[in-house]
């Protein structure tokens, strides 16, 4: 009679050793997947807030851009992230070469070969307007903002069940087809060796 009590005391020992793991496991699981929504979220907001502020400039400043990148996109919260940030004409053609912001490269995919950008886009060229071929639209250019980052630090877990990286992509009709680069930027983007010849 009394061994009946201690071998339910053991089996229910020995269910708890087995459904520890299981709970470890599923609660380091949640937190991954915790961690990578709330780093996702902060970086599609942030590319917005680049996108559609940079899209609105006349004019636009090395030094000026990296402090809204700083602001926008802090590295204390976002960590160690690769910005791409790409102007794009309805006809798919890039005037600009990508600049680039961050602390790392090679995270983010590239979506221009050449000076042509072959991701996907909100919208394309429309069709022609009237019988000159041209079109309303034509001159006007998105500024598309790529925002990306490794999920290595983000992981308790093993992170299985993600991907290694993640990206935020953000798209912002530019008010001003051809904002104004200083040196800097005009430099990165390629087009001070146009100027000069």
């Amino acid at each position: 009679m009394s061994s009946l009590p201690r071998r339910q005391r053991g089996t229910a020992m020995m269910e708890g050793i087995l459904v520890l793991p299981l709970l470890i496991g599923t609660a380091l699981v949640s937190a991954d997947l915790y961690n990578v929504h709330q780093t996702r979220a902060y970086m599609e907001q942030s590319a917005h807030n680049i996108a559609s502020i940079l899209a609105a400039q006349p004019s636009l400043d090395s030094d000026g851009l990296d402090a809204l990148v700083r602001q926008a996109a802090s590295p204390k919260i976002l960590g160690n992230y690769q910005l791409v940030i790409s102007k794009v004409s309805l006809d798919r053609n890039m005037t600009w070469k990508p600049l680039q912001r961050g602390s790392v490269t090679g995270i983010c995919p590239s979506y221009s070969q050449g000076p042509h950008y072959v991701g996907g886009l909100p919208e394309e060229q429309p069709a022609s307007d009237d019988e000159t071929g041209e079109t309303t639209t034509s001159k006007r250019s998105l500024l598309v903002v790529q925002l990306c980052r490794n999920t290595n630090t983000l992981l308790l877990g093993s992170g299985l069940l993600m991907d290694k990286d993640i990206e935020a992509l953000a798209f912002s009709r530019m008010l001003y087809d051809e904002p104004a680069l200083d040196k800097q930027l005009s430099r990165e983007a390629g087009l001070e060796d146009e100027d000069a010849g």
